[in-house]
């Protein structure tokens, strides 16, 4: 799920020898996993507008393609006018990562930089590139979901710069930013946190030139001034 769906694991065990629309059908139920999916709502994730007048009979024929890859302690559940996945949680790993990064989020709220740290990294450890469910087509309801899950991987990556300055490490800060701001240079967050590691690095040049690129971001990609809230982080900055 974290990345691409192929060999290896729950998700990409089941998706060797199924077709393209059985592997949609896989993704959508584990995003749900242990919760009905409607039918409704599965038509919608595979087929992008107008489906055929056979979707209804073709996700029948596809949940039992799935079923017959299924490994051993995952079952899939028809009834309730849907499919049920029925997995443990820990061998989903979107699951296993959106746990291990709330616990990581936890202990950085309460000062234990060290365990934030060794779980943020435990969790992103399990992503294979930035994206999730890669070569699986997002349609109706899997837009939003594979969305979260990328935005939450890009959340774990800011926590764990967060972590690595109050460990003392803005070296490790920048590096995960500044990969982050690659591929995402509006992220007001990361801003803050390569402002942060920079300054704790004393690169005061570096500092300036930080915000001068994310004024210049924010007007050319959305018009507008940055948050005001950066304005002030960097004044702080500077006058410390």
């Amino acid at each position: 799920m974290l990345g691409r769906v192929g060999p290896g694991g729950t998700a990409r065990g089941a998706a060797t020898g199924i077709g393209g629309k059985a592997r949609t059908l896989l993704v959508t139920l584990l995003l749900q996993a242990n919760r009905t999916v409607t039918v409704d709502r599965l038509v919608e994730a595979l087929w992008d507008g107008e489906p055929p007048a056979s979707a209804v009979a073709n996700v029948r024929t596809h949940a039992s393609a799935l079923r017959r890859h299924l490994p051993e302690g995952a079952a899939l559940l028809g009834g309730g006018g849907g499919y049920l996945l029925e997995v443990a949680a820990e061998r989903c790993d979107h699951l296993v990562f959106l746990h291990r990064a709330a616990d990581g989020r936890a202990a950085l709220a309460d000062d234990d930089s060290a365990r934030a740290a060794e779980q943020l990294t435990s969790a992103l450890a399990l992503w294979d590139g930035d994206r999730a469910a890669v070569g699986v087509p997002r349609h109706g309801p899997l837009a939003g979901w594979l969305g979260h899950l990328e935005e939450e991987r890009m959340r774990a990556v800011e926590d764990l710069a967060g972590a690595y300055l109050h460990l003392g490490e803005p070296r490790a800060a920048l590096r995960d930013v500044n990969a982050l701001l690659a591929v995402s240079p509006l992220r007001d967050r990361s801003w803050a946190l390569r402002m942060r590691a920079h300054h704790a690095l004393g690169e005061r040049g570096s500092l300036a030139d930080d915000y001068r690129t994310v004024v210049l971001v924010h007007r050319s990609e959305l018009g507008v001034h940055p948050d005001r809230q950066l304005r002030r982080l960097f004044e702080e900055l500077v006058a410390s």
